[in-house]
C-alpha cells in the first residue's frame, strides 16, 4: 500500500481508541507504526535489489515487526511526556502489523515467517493507492474532525467497510480465477498471478506462463469478458541468458519473482539481457528489470537494474582465482 493509505489507516485505528492519560502517545505510536516498515526504502541508495530483499523478508516479516515495535516504543517513551512503555509497545506493534496486513492485501509478496520459513504470501486484493480505500479512510478522518463526539463511530464504520471491501474482492477474485479456468486456462501450462485494477471492483489482470510465452488477460467478472492485454516471448534459451543467471542481481531477482521472464534488447553495439516479473509489465514495457549488458561476443560487461526509464549500472562480481 502507498504511504498515504498507510498513514490514513493508522490514524483511523487510533480514532477507535478511547483517549485516557494512561494511553498518552498511543495515537503517535499507531500512526508512526503504520509507516515504520517502509524505512527500508533507505536501502534503495545501495541498490534496488537490496531494498526488495529487505522489504520482502526483513522489515515486513513478523520478527522484523517485533524489533521495529520495540525501537519505536522506546523512542516515543523518551519523547512523549507521561507515556508508558507497554501501551506504546502494543500500539506500535498494532500499527506495524496493520502496515504488513495492507501490504499483503495489495500487490506485495512477503516472506512473513522468515527466517523460519520461506513461504511467500500475497493476497493481491486491492491496488496500491486504490481510491476506494483512500476515500473511505479519509472520509472517516474528516468526519471525526468535523464531529469529534462521533469520531470513534465514524472510524469503526470505515474499518467495517474496509473489511467488507476485502471480503468482496476475495469473492470476485475467486470468480475471475474460475472464469479464466473455463475460458483460457487450456492455453497456459505454468503458474498464474492475479492483480486488481485500481478503483475497480470487478476488473482484474491475470498473468499466465505458456511454454515460451507470458501473457496478461484483462478479465471483468461482472461483464464476463476475457481480453488478451499483452504477450511477451520468454528468451530463456539464449546463451547470454544462461550466463546472466549467475550474476548476483539476477539471482536475487529470481529468488523473489513469481512469474519471471527474460528478453534481449539491442543497445547500440551491446545486447541487454533483462529479467522482469510479468506482473510489473504492460503493453508499453516493464517498469522494473534486472540483468546485464553483453558485448558482441556475448561476454558480460556490467550488471544492470532498470527502473522505469533509468538504468543503474553495477560492476561485475570479482572473479575467483
Amino acid at each position: 500500500m502507498d504511504p498515504v493509505s498507510h498513514v490514513l489507516f493508522g490514524r483511523t485505528v487510533a480514532l477507535t481508541v478511547r483517549q485516557r492519560p494512561a494511553l498518552t502517545g498511543v495515537t503517535a505510536a499507531l500512526v508512526l507504526g503504520s509507516i515504520v516498515p517502509d524505512a527500508d526504502a533507505a536501502l534503495t541508495v545501495g541498490g534496488f535489489d537490496r531494498y526488495l530483499r529487505a522489504h520482502a523478508s526483513g522489515t515486513h516479516s513478523l520478527v522484523g515487526t517485533v524489533v521495529e515495535a520495540v525501537i519505536l516504543a522506546v523512542v516515543l517513551r523518551r519523547l512523549v511526556t507521561g507515556s508508558r512503555l507497554l501501551p506504546l509497545l502494543v500500539a506500535s506493534w498494532v500499527g506495524i502489523i496493520g502496515h504488513v496486513f495492507w501490504d499483503l492485501a495489495d500487490g506485495s509478496d512477503i516472506a512473513l515467517f522468515r527466517p523460519f520459513s520461506d513461504v511467500v504470501l500475497g493476497w493481491h486484493l486491492v491496488a496500491m493507492g486504490d481510491p476506494i480505500v483512500l476515500m473511505t479512510l479519509a472520509a472517516a478522518i474528516i468526519l471525526a474532525w468535523r464531529w469529534p463526539a462521533h469520531g470513534r463511530r465514524h472510524a469503526a464504520a470505515a474499518l467495517v467497510l474496509m473489511a467488507g471491501l476485502l471480503a468482496f474482492k476475495q469473492t470476485t477474485q475467486e470468480r475471475v480465477r474460475a472464469r479464466y479456468r473455463a475460458s483460457v486456462a487450456r492455453h497456459g501450462t505454468g503458474p498464474i498471478g492475479i492483480t486488481p485494477e485500481r478503483g475497480r471492483l470487478f476488473t482484474w489482470t491475470l498473468y499466465e506462463r505458456d511454454v515460451d510465452r507470458v501473457r496478461a488477460w484483462r478479465i471483468d467478472e461482472r461483464l464476463g469478458t476475457v481480453i488478451l492485454a499483452f504477450e511477451y516471448r520468454d528468451a530463456a534459451d539464449a546463451p547470454a541468458v544462461m550466463l546472466s543467471r549467475e550474476l548476483p542481481v539476477v539471482r536475487e531477482f529470481l529468488g523473489l519473482a513469481k512469474l519471471p521472464f527474460v528478453r534481449m534488447e539491442r543497445d547500440g553495439p551491446r545486447w541487454l539481457v533483462l529479467w522482469s516479473d510479468v506482473r510489473s509489465c504492460s503493453i508499453r514495457g516493464c517498469d522494473l528489470s534486472f540483468g546485464a549488458a553483453f558485448d558482441t561476443h556475448m561476454s558480460p560487461l556490467y550488471q544492470l537494474i532498470r527502473i522505469g526509464g533509468f538504468n543503474l549500472q553495477r560492476a561485475l562480481p570479482a572473479r575467483r582465482p
